[in-house]
């Protein structure tokens, strides 16, 4: 019903706009069925090209849509191969197991999103890591051949999604070298008697001053002074040398000072 009221409205106003345009002139009577074709026609072409631009319009959007899932994926694979090469690099050297996990996942995953050069780079690294997989006892150059290998498959992956950073080769060498300098530091930072084995009241002797002793009074770094002063045994080193010291390199026991004796 409603829908006939519709229809019955749209003719009465058909009939009243051609009404109009004849009674003003608009139209002719004879001009009436050619408008009116006109009309149709170029309601069809427009509805034509709005279909051809909507259709246009939802293909772009697919892509798009599907673009940014890729890169998604693409990043988080490139990420997630990123951490498998740091930690390959952690304890400067590179398991059979490693080695494995490193070429797995280059043909399984990273190769369906690089482009041929970058597969190309990162497959001449991967051949040059492999020459040293399995090797425990790797030399400093050969460690250092390693890590360049290891940062141009990082700065290869970098380039790959744009992100813009590179490692400088040249800045990781002296940034791992301070790694170890502080590591060293930790350790000799830990160091105790107990560790030692050293027992309280032994008699330390300055390395520098064989003349100044001191006794050790825990198990840890306390020792006292020949007035009977106790303080750590750092403490007690700087202020006989008069500067920072660490007191397990300054003084000895048996004629070796005791990271000596520790064996560093």
């Amino acid at each position: 019903m409603k829908v006939n009221i519709t229809l019955i409205i749209a003719i009465f106003c058909l009939i009243g706009f051609c009404a109009i345009a004849v009674i003003f002139n608009v139209f002719s009577i004879g001009d009436l069925p050619a408008s009116f074709v006109g009309a149709a026609l170029g309601a069809v072409i427009t509805g034509v090209v709005t279909v051809i631009l909507l259709d246009g319009q939802s293909k772009a959007e697919e892509i798009k849509e599907r673009n940014v899932k890729v890169f998604e994926k693409k990043s988080a694979i490139f990420s997630e191969y990123i951490d498998i090469v740091w930690d390959t690099w952690d304890d400067r050297r590179v398991s059979d197991k490693e080695f494995q996990k490193l070429i797995g996942d280059y043909y399984k995953k990273l190769m369906l999103y690089m482009c041929a050069s970058s597969a190309e780079i990162i497959g001449g690294q991967l051949k040059a890591i492999g020459e040293f997989a399995g090797n425990d006892d790797l030399s400093e150059k050969d460690q250092e051949t390693l890590q360049k290998a290891l940062i141009n498959i990082i700065n290869t992956l970098s380039d790959e999604i744009s992100l813009g950073g590179h490692i400088d080769p040249n800045l990781f060498v002296e940034l791992g070298k301070e790694v170890k300098e502080a590591e060293a530091r930790s350790r000799r930072s830990n160091t105790s008697f107990k560790m030692l084995g050293i027992n309280k009241n032994t008699e330390l002797i300055l390395k520098a001053k064989p003349n100044i002793k001191c006794w050790t009074i825990d198990e840890k770094n306390q020792v006292k002074d020949e007035n009977g002063e106790e303080m750590s045994i750092s403490a007690l080193a700087s202020r006989e040398l008069e500067r920072s010291a660490n007191g397990f390199s300054e003084f000895m026991l048996n004629g070796k000072t005791l990271f000596e004796l520790r064996g560093k």
